[in-house]
């Protein structure tokens, strides 16, 4: 009886714990045209991320930007579509067909090593981005979004932290654009 009392209340202490989901609110602000029709086979995906010098001017601009390089490139290699994460629109290659604009409003970057090291303490990680889908080289825009993450410290040691945050948008941004992208 006690054993299967200390099991119990093991897989109990996991669940509370494992509060690991980032919670993502996201809003349509425009979509494509119906007669659009959604193919983005071959398209070439391209990003940049900007925000107000106040979001570059954070400590951890840098680290929130190589989150997103790297989250929107393993989720452009899952669908199988060419990446390219470029500093400017200015760098955007010629032959690119997908641009997304993404644009910080607002970000608390909590890294899994500081919510592991510091727990509650490290506080909230959450983030406020519009993103912005492009076709070029028109430069048409064919849909827009706004992607809200949160999670609370108050989840235990595995609560979303910035990475996952930036890893579950990405997924979707990327899974938006290959649905709703205009056919070339």
């Amino acid at each position: 009886m006690l054993n299967l009392f200390n099991r119990s209340l093991l897989i109990a202490a996991v669940l509370f714990l494992a509060g690991c989901a980032a919670t993502v609110s996201q809003t349509s602000t425009s979509s494509s045209s119906p007669g659009a029709a959604p193919q983005a086979a071959g398209a070439t995906l391209v990003a940049v991320v900007t925000g107000s010098p106040a979001m570059q001017a954070s400590s951890d601009w840098s680290s929130f930007l190589a989150e997103w390089q790297e989250s929107l490139a393993a989720s452009a290699e899952s669908a199988r579509m060419p990446f390219v994460f470029v500093k400017d629109e200015a760098s955007i290659p010629s032959r690119s067909s997908i641009l997304v604009r993404l644009t910080v409003n607002d970000f608390r970057y909590v890294s899994t090593t500081k919510r592991y090291m510091l727990g509650v303490i490290a506080g909230n990680a959450y983030m406020d981005v519009d993103a912005q889908y492009i076709e070029l080289p028109a430069n048409k825009p064919f849909g827009s979004k706004k992607f809200n993450t949160s999670s609370s410290a108050w989840e235990g040691i595995f609560s979303a932290v910035t990475p996952k945050q930036v890893r579950t948008v990405s997924d979707l941004i990327v899974k938006d654009v290959a649905s709703t992208a205009p056919a070339k």
